[in-house]
């Protein structure tokens, strides 16, 4: 249970810099701003390659990195690393992203994917022995997702997923988030 708790308050401090980042971005618009608006059917600067933040039960929850494969298919990987002496967790995700329409600012696609999640904690010691608790999960699913342009370069993205969680066998509609900065 406690490794739990420790996920959500994790999910929910990368939740508050999602939106802390958010707020930078959109604070008001100024004209050079606007003047630079992009669109994804650009052909001079088509935003092809992403970098980000990515927080899911499929596409990993740290970095995350978006390639297109074709122009109407896209792979994305990301994950993290978080290591302290007694709680150490890891993640990484895959997802193919396959576009469904293209507007100039919004992109809907479906989605599917794979992620993995470890999870080691110090639970205690017992005659000088560390005990810890450790849980692997292997993650699989598939949903649908919006991308939306927010600014020149910047997109956020909004995943509903069906995963299967390999750890308990349920599967569970997940939500996913992302932030993206596009070269």
């Amino acid at each position: 249970m406690r490794g739990k708790t420790t996920l959500t308050r994790g999910g929910l401090i990368l939740a508050a810099l999602f939106l802390s980042v958010l707020g930078v971005l959109g604070a008001g618009p100024g004209e050079a701003q606007a003047q630079q608006v992009r669109d994804w059917n650009q052909t001079a600067d088509p935003l092809e390659g992403g970098i980000g933040l990515h927080y899911g039960n499929l596409g990993g929850t740290g970095l995350s990195f978006r390639v297109p494969l074709r122009w109407y298919l896209y792979f994305q990987a990301g994950g993290g690393i978080w290591h302290t002496t007694d709680d150490q967790k890891h993640n990484a995700g895959a997802q193919l992203n396959f576009l469904l329409r293209q507007d100039p600012r919004l992109r809907l696609y479906l989605s599917g994917g794979v992620g993995y999640f470890y999870h080691r904690e110090l639970v205690g010691t017992s005659g000088g022995r560390d005990l810890w608790d450790k849980s692997k999960n292997w993650n699989v699913g598939a949903g649908v997702g919006t991308e939306y342009l927010i600014g020149p370069r910047v997109a956020i993205q909004v995943e509903l997923d069906f995963v299967h969680e390999g750890e308990d066998g349920d599967v569970k509609v997940s939500p996913q988030l992302g932030l993206h900065f596009y070269w």
